[in-house]
């Protein structure tokens, strides 16, 4: 009678990512297999995932169950009854009465085929079971002090640092330690978002110019506004997640994380300006990049009807994106009508006193945080009241209700008071033009608005070429904020708004002369 070929299913698993631990589990088990004349069906993997907890959906440890219930495997191997099972429960999942598989582990000698194989699984799980209640009890009140002193714990570390190991740290303990690239790459999305820049525009960027996340892939535009949405990198702790719960940084408000005790790469408020604009909805559905892609989009207007213009490939032997009119009354090559844009915003910041009449409205930051931090202390004192029973349902709702009104108010007010002026840093910049070449479409268009209600393009006769700056200035109108320039700019004849200050005026006027 020909003896039947077990079917065996290896199942390794390891707690920490570490693919040479896997390697060798795997290898160890593949060597018993054929040495048994076992016929593998399968390896499942469940590396970096703990098995003293539900290992459901997405996990091998389900694809294993799935593939018994389906009469693919008739026996599991592993190298120790710890890799495989940790809990009771995943014990009663793999033996009668649920599912009949053999169960062989090969350094603590288990074969499930005998009684004492049997008892000697089910004896294992047990004390390990208890190790692992045990080893929580003790958990609990180490995870609680670590979060006080601001600590986060084991494992992935958020873009911008490394881990620090415990022999390299500090006396206060530090884990994360900044890694200067990284936080560069942070910085500039920061500054670029906060700026007027859309994700997609970033993502363009940071991908042409080589960048790419810490594992080597392209950026994205959700890989981005996660970054950008996350307290790890204000130097913010955020709450506990629930058991089997995966790290959503949009899954919680700012008032539940609390300050870390490591170096922050960007502002506490420069992330909650950021959440605020992209944890809104209508935002998130297009990925923040829906429209205003070009230097013009929104503020280019044609010459002649004032219709809006729009971007549009030109129709030459050598087609090139180029702005038409709406209407129909022209369509010219962006990029001379672009290059001479350029000069002239170039030649107006890089002019001696011109910022003075860029309005100022950013209020007192320190006092709007210092509020904010004073509502937070009054709700977590409200919610220590109503905990001891010292505070009725009805009026701790009522004064959350009214803490909670209070601190959006002030989110939003913060928020609009460090919000970036496209101009502020061009005040002391020696290289305009080296700073306005480094900056993304995005950032110009947002400081192109700042100076201009309008740029009116007018049309140049079917046939006419305009290829240098000085025959593209008469076709150009840049319409200033506070010192409109009427006609083309060879005439010199500019109209001052009144509370333009007089050395603004003579700033403009030296500029766009």
């Amino acid at each position: 009678m020909t003896k039947k070929t077990l079917r065996a299913a290896i199942y390794v698993r390891q707690s920490v990512r570490e693919d040479q631990g896997i390697a060798q589990q795997i290898a160890e088990c593949k060597r018993r297999a054929k040495g048994e004349g076992w016929s593998v069906v399968d390896i499942y993997n469940d590396n970096a995932t703990s098995a003293t907890k539900e290992r459901g959906e997405g996990t091998d440890w389900a694809r294993m169950l799935a593939d018994i219930d389906a009469g693919k495997v008739d026996m599991i191997v592993s190298v120790t009854a710890a890799r495989l099972l940790r809990r009771m429960v995943d014990v009663y999942e793999i033996t009668k009465p649920v599912r009949d598989v053999r169960i062989v582990t090969l350094r603590d000698g288990i074969d499930t085929a005998t009684l004492g194989g049997r008892l000697m699984l089910t004896m294992l799980v047990l004390f390990a079971e208890a190790e692992v209640e045990e080893k929580e009890a003790r958990a609990i009140p180490y995870r609680a002090a670590r979060r006080e002193a601001g600590h986060p714990a084991p494992g992935l570390v958020p873009y911008g640092y490394r881990w620090i190991p415990k022999l390299e740290r500090d006396e206060k303990g530090t884990r994360y330690a900044v890694v200067p690239a990284e936080a560069d790459v942070l910085r500039y999305m920061s500054k670029e978002l906060l700026g007027g820049a859309k994700l997609g525009e970033i993502v363009r960027v940071l991908n042409d110019d080589g960048k790419r996340t810490r594992k080597g892939a392209r950026w994205s535009a959700s890989t981005v506004r996660r970054l950008l949405i996350s307290p790890f990198q204000a130097g913010m702790l955020p709450p506990p997640m629930a058991e089997g719960a995966r790290y959503d940084p949009s899954s919680f408000t700012w008032s539940e994380c609390v300050p870390g005790a490591w170096e922050p790469i960007l502002s506490e408020d420069a992330v909650i300006v950021a959440r605020g604009m992209l944890l809104d909805d209508s935002r998130r559905k297009h990925d923040g990049d829906t429209k205003a892609k070009h230097l013009l989009s929104g503020v280019g207007r044609c010459g002649k009807c004032h219709g809006p213009l729009r971007s549009a490939m030109t129709k030459t032997k050598d087609p090139a994106r180029g702005y038409r009119c709406t209407k129909g009354c022209f369509q010219r090559p962006a990029s001379i009508i672009e290059a001479c844009i350029a000069d002239a915003v170039i030649r107006v910041l890089g002019a001696p006193g011109l910022l003075k009449w860029v309005d100022d409205d950013m209020q007192d930051i320190d006092a709007l945080r210092a509020h904010g931090a004073a509502l937070a202390a009054r709700r977590a004192e409200a919610e220590g009241l109503y905990r001891t029973g010292r505070l009725s349902g009805g009026t701790f709702s009522a004064m959350v209700d009214e803490i909670d009104a209070d601190a959006e108010r002030v989110d939003h007010e913060l928020a609009e008071a460090v919000r970036v002026n496209p101009l502020a840093e061009f005040v002391s910049v020696d290289d305009v033009r080296g700073l306005w070449d480094g900056l993304s479409t995005g950032r110009r268009r947002a400081i192109l608005s700042a100076l201009v209600f309008s740029v009116d393009v007018l049309p140049v006769g079917k046939g006419v070429r305009v290829r240098t700056l000085e025959e593209a200035v008469g076709t150009i109108v840049m319409n200033w904020r506070r010192a409109e320039h009427r006609a083309s700019w060879d005439t010199g004849e500019i109209t001052h708004v009144g509370k333009v200050p007089e050395a603004a005026q003579t700033a403009i006027s030296a500029a766009i002369n």
